[in-house]
């Protein structure tokens, strides 16, 4: 009997490397194909209903929550530094509010829905800052710019673990922490509603697999980080990001996911918080 493949979004990013990892070479894989690409691009996916699962951004999910349904216990968090979603200036930070008043541009990377919203969420309630010009900027392109930009994932990482003379970096993870003392709930893994029985079977399997590797893959992130393809970082700065991430969806951050939907909502970005639809 032929079985309809789930279609299932994948992160090239390294702070869900080690989970995808994990479950790689699992035979779970013959019902399952992998689409690659950034949160943006996963999320336009499943909007189309082109992907059927992903850990995508949680914005997409508080602005549709109708379209879907989540992967109960997992999730892609922080509580406090992540390191990889920052928002980088060529002057101080206590200078914004003059280089907005004079007309400056923020450019924001078209890779993230969320850090996109938490931005604009530390701008307004918590730095409270007057409303800038917002731009788009393709991912990677900050620097050459010489203006205030937000970054994410792998760049942003890169920038991190190397900042350039004279840009001041700030981690938006950690502004959220000190604003709310909450983690930050960056993406969730998201579930088209529509799927058939079979492909229901299969992702009953996929999201076994996907919480016994949360579970232990703490305990082998050493080994891990020796078999990561990209030579960008060294082994200790990727172990040290990892056991920044949270992998999983708790009370506390279901709480931080709330807030962040509160705020959402003041800002007219999304209708509502929406209620959590889980899949059982």
């Amino acid at each position: 009997m032929c079985i309809a493949k789930l279609q299932v979004g994948r992160i090239d990013y390294l702070n869900i490397w080690p989970l995808f990892y994990s479950i790689n070479k699992d035979n779970l894989n013959e019902n399952i194909s992998f689409v690659t690409g950034h949160p943006a691009q996963l999320n336009a996916m499943l909007a189309r209903k082109k992907i059927h699962v992903s850990p995508s951004s949680s914005v997409e999910y508080l602005s549709r929550a109708e379209r879907y349904r989540l992967l109960p216990d997992l999730g892609i968090s922080a509580f406090g530094s992540v390191q990889s979603v920052l928002f980088c200036l060529p002057f101080p930070r206590e200078k914004l509010g003059d280089y907005v008043e004079s007309g400056g541009e923020i450019l924001l990377t078209s890779a993230s829905d969320t850090s996109r919203g938490l931005l604009q969420v530390l701008w307004k309630f918590y730095w409270q800052l007057p409303s800038p010009i917002w731009k788009n900027l393709e991912p990677g392109q900050g620097l050459q710019t010489g203006k205030p930009f937000l970054e994410i994932g792998d760049h942003a990482l890169r920038l991190n673990f190397r900042a350039p003379a004279g840009w001041h970096i700030v981690d938006l993870a950690l502004e959220w922490k000190k604003m709310t003392s909450l983690p930050f709930v960056f993406a969730l893994w998201i579930i088209n509603r529509d799927l058939s029985m079979q492909q229901k079977v299969i992702l009953h399997r996929l999201t076994e697999k996907l919480i016994q590797a949360k579970q232990t893959m703490h305990e082998n992130y050493s080994r891990l980080s020796s078999r990561y393809p990209a030579n960008d970082f060294s082994q200790e700065h990727i172990v040290s990001y990892w056991e920044r991430m949270d992998y999983g969806l708790g009370p506390e951050h279901l709480a931080g996911l709330t807030v962040f939907g509160e705020y959402l909502t003041r800002l007219d970005i999304i209708q509502g918080m929406p209620a959590l639809d889980f899949f059982k």
